[in-house]
């Protein structure tokens, strides 16, 4: 059995945004030559999350909104990590053939609570 890790950075410009992964993720499990396995993709911060979704800006906007609207009663320093407990921290999906097994509009989306700073995604793959 083989593994492969990486580690990348994003800055979101604004305070709460989203970034489609899925190319960056694809272009790690192609690099790591697994062919056969699952991959893991972690947000490394309590504040920002990694999930499967549709890739659309409306849909996501309403995410955020929805956290927003979710966390009102919670202190103003406390929301950015309740909103990441709310999303969850990542995703783990099959690879099959050297590629992400992801449903037709499924897409590796990430969502940052707190940006305006740097964050680690951490993507590891693990099989043969």
């Amino acid at each position: 059995m083989k593994s492969a890790k990486q580690t990348f950075t994003i800055t979101m410009p604004e305070k709460q945004g989203y970034m489609d992964l899925t190319d960056d993720v694809q272009a790690c499990v192609r690099n790591s030559n697994i062919k056969t396995g699952i991959c893991t993709v972690n947000a490394m911060h309590n504040t920002a999350s990694v999930f499967t979704g549709k890739n659309d800006p409306e849909s996501l906007e309403s995410y955020l909104k929805f956290y927003d609207k979710l966390t009102t009663l919670a202190e103003e320093s406390l929301r950015p990590a309740i909103k990441h407990q709310l999303a969850g921290n990542g995703v783990t999906m099959p690879v099959e053939d050297g590629n992400l097994c992801l449903g037709l509009s499924q897409f590796i989306i990430y969502m940052d609570f707190d940006g305006e700073r740097e964050k680690l995604i951490e993507v590891t793959i693990i099989g043969e």
